[in-house]
């Protein structure tokens, strides 16, 4: 019977929740179609991107060199050259034992591998994150307005005597019920029946009618003595509309109501001589099994349906938007972290290759070896073991990212503008270094990310002098200024997906989900689908950026 109850208390929290949200939803829909946000197109907004230009500056120099480090990995075999001697392009200057040079090349790779594994790994744990729903982890909390309707119900169904679709049908006796066969008299009063068990008072109830103390000491003895009242109790039979359901005689044409013949008992005797003792007024009985009768709260099957559910509860499995987009942001992290080291050991796996073959270094530039250190001490950190300083034309020295060292190779054409005469020169880089410099001394880079440094050969070089200082700068993704890049506060986020406010077909407000690309300019960002040019967008905050919102063309705009 309580799973029962509990159930039908449910049900009804469903059915006025669905009308409550129902009317809320309604008035939102008609509060949405009053306001008006102001729209243009994407074209208006689009900023277009031509490509990033990396910059720094250096200083121009007669001279060039060519740095060799040494590492734990590389055992020198032969040295060919002193300090002081001059070498020209392709002269031998060291040799490495190849054959303790290639287990390490095969280390090496094996480092590379474990890196690419690692990041494998982070990238499918990425792609899981993006197939997950966000999950809410408090728990469901008591609906305080519920509650205040159910014991709104409790006290209505507290006055409620009778039944409401039939005055003449109690719901439950009270001393003050008036029997359903009493009579008027001439001068309107009340004519009782004699309450004998010849004549007794008869009442028309509900099933599980109950009766309070009070209606039992009004049909006990009174204290002067005498008999108690007989009482008959029927439990009355109904039809669709909730009336009471009543047979005529045909002979007198006089009407009786009908006892339910469904219900077993359907009727009960009570005598008041039976009952010896007062009863407490406040207490209740049902009239048929003689059970006291303990009124059911709506309010405390409410409070104790929500209390079960509570005590079966748990936290549900999975992320929330916020641990979602801290756990992705983890990742990215991790995965630049891991993409750097394998760049780096990249590098270094391609030095060794490069001797791996006779194990032989060779002078990339004329010039004179100024340095060569002992083979048998190891350099200090940071100090090249052997030094080529080259003595023809001018060259200049500048930073790269490590973001960009796929993306400019030896040979890249670098546009260097003179601070003195405001001339531009170009200078094709010769030698990249192998290590990252220690900051971005050259430049006002991201301080994120390491640099490296690269010397470029000035070819046409007869307006500069030695010492000149220059800016450089380096273009990397070129592009024709295509696709859509608009500003990123045009693009909100709702469960880690990007989305717009756009005009509908019908000038109304709608999402439009997008998939963005990369931010440039430090403000832009690419939309990669989901946008036209000419599709009209809103700027999606504020109480006017709602779906169902009118729109009107934005004027006044200055570009």
């Amino acid at each position: 019977m309580k799973i029962k109850k509990v159930i039908a208390v449910i049900a009804g929290i469903a059915v006025t929740l669905s009308a409550a949200v129902g009317g809320v939803y309604g008035y939102k829909s008609y509060q949405d179609k009053k306001l008006i946000a102001e729209v243009q197109p994407v074209s208006n907004l689009n900023w277009g991107y031509w490509g990033d230009t990396e910059t720094s500056y250096g200083t121009v120099t007669n001279d060039s060199s060519q740095e060799i480090y040494l590492d734990d990995s590389r055992m020198i075999k032969e040295i060919y050259v002193e300090k002081g001697d001059e070498v020209q392009k392709g002269d031998p200057l060291l040799a490495y034992d190849t054959a303790e040079l290639q287990i390490e090349i095969e280390r090496k790779k094996l480092d590379i591998s474990t890196i690419e594994n690692n990041i494998e790994r982070q990238k499918y744990k990425y792609e899981m994150l993006k197939t997950q729903t966000p999950v809410k982890k408090d728990p469901p909390k008591l609906n305080e307005e519920q509650l205040a309707w159910y014991q709104h119900m409790d006290e209505e169904n507290r006055l409620t005597e009778t039944d409401k679709n039939d005055s003449r049908i109690y719901n439950y006796l009270t001393a003050a019920s008036i029997p359903y066969n009493v009579t008027t008299n001439a001068a309107g009063e009340l004519v009782y029946p004699a309450g004998t068990a010849e004549e007794p008072y008869i009442y028309y109830v509900n099933q599980n009618a109950y009766a309070y103390g009070g209606f039992f000491n009004a049909i006990r003895p009174t204290a002067e003595g005498g008999s108690g009242k007989h009482v008959r109790v029927i439990v009355c039979k109904k039809d669709a509309d909730g009336k009471m359901v009543l047979d005529t005689d045909e002979a007198t044409g006089r009407q009786t109501p009908v006892a339910d013949d469904t219900v077993s008992p359907n009727s009960v005797e009570l005598n008041g001589s039976d009952f010896p003792a007062d009863y407490d007024e406040s207490r209740m009985w049902y009239l048929f099994s003689g059970k006291e009768y303990i009124p059911t709260s709506l309010a405390d099957e409410y409070m104790q349906a929500y209390e079960d559910f509570m005590a079966d509860w748990e936290v549900p499995k999975g992320y929330t938007s916020e641990e979602l987009y801290q756990e992705a942001a983890d990742i990215e992290e991790k995965l630049k972290t891991l993409d750097i080291q394998r760049r780096q050991e990249q590098l270094a796996l391609e030095s060794m290759e490069k001797s791996a073959t006779d194990g032989v270094v060779y002078a990339e530039v004329d010039g004179v070896v100024k340095t060569v250190g002992d083979p048998d001490e190891k350099p200090e950190q940071g100090q090249a073991f052997l030094v080529v300083t080259g003595d023809d034309g001018l060259y200049v020295k500048g930073t790269i990212s490590e973001l960009l060292l796929d993306d400019v190779p030896v040979g890249t054409v670098v546009s260097a503008n003179s601070w003195e005469s405001g001339m531009t020169f170009d200078a094709t880089i010769t030698e990249i270094s192998d290590y990252p410099v220690s900051g971005n001394s050259w430049g006002e880079g991201n301080p994120n990310v390491s640099y490296y440094e690269y010397t470029a050969y000035i070819e046409d070089s007869s307006a500069l002098r030695n010492g000149e200082a220059v800016d450089l700068s380096i273009s990397t993704n070129q592009s024709d200024g295509g696709g859509i890049f608009i500003e990123k506060a045009y693009v909100r986020s709702e469960d880690g997906k990007s989305y717009c406010m756009i005009a509908d077909e019908n000038n109304r407000l709608k999402k439009q989900y997008v998939v963005t690309g990369r931010t440039v300019y430090g403000s832009a960002v690419e939309i990669k689908s989901g946008l036209t040019e000419d599709d009209r967008i809103a700027f999606p905050y504020g109480k006017n950026a709602v779906e169902g919102a009118a729109v009107t063309d934005q004027s006044n705009m200055y570009y």
